[in-house]
């Protein structure tokens, strides 16, 4: 692919979709799948030979961000498990910054700050429900 700035250009596109979807989907390129025997369907079925299936540190740092997009999904459900348990402990609409000193007190190692839990519960209306300016229950 040196010296080729169409095989060039067809790499840095693949491998930034192949990338992102390891890092904020979780999902590998269908060559690194134990069962794939090709690349059909893959954004770099054509380059030859295929990036992936030749670099071994490659396919390891894809792993790498697959399983650090994962670690990041368990600590976010177990961070929403917390702050619904407390929520449904007191039995009464909390304002974020009540809850946050509330969960951090429980388990100060969940969260980085009480703005992250703010962004939390912003971001997941499905679980949380703002009943007034800054009071949410749990759905």
């Amino acid at each position: 692919m040196v010296g080729d700035s169409g095989a060039d250009q067809e790499w840095l596109g693949g491998q930034t979709e192949i990338e992102r979807a390891a890092a904020f989907y979780g999902q590998l390129p269908l060559c690194m799948l134990p069962s794939a025997d090709d690349c059909f369907g893959c954004c770099l079925e054509t380059s030859s030979p295929c990036p992936v299936r030749v670099d071994a540190d490659y396919r390891s740092y894809l792993i790498h961000l697959r399983d650090v997009h994962f670690a990041h999904e368990r600590r976010k459900a177990e961070q929403i498990n917390l702050l619904t348990t407390v929520l449904r402990r007191y039995k009464e609409p909390l304002h974020w910054e009540n809850l946050a000193i509330l969960a951090i007190r429980e388990s100060p190692l969940l969260f980085t700050s009480a703005h992250s839990i703010k962004a939390l519960m912003f971001l997941h209306p499905e679980v949380f429900r703002m009943v007034s300016d800054g009071v949410f229950v749990a759905n």
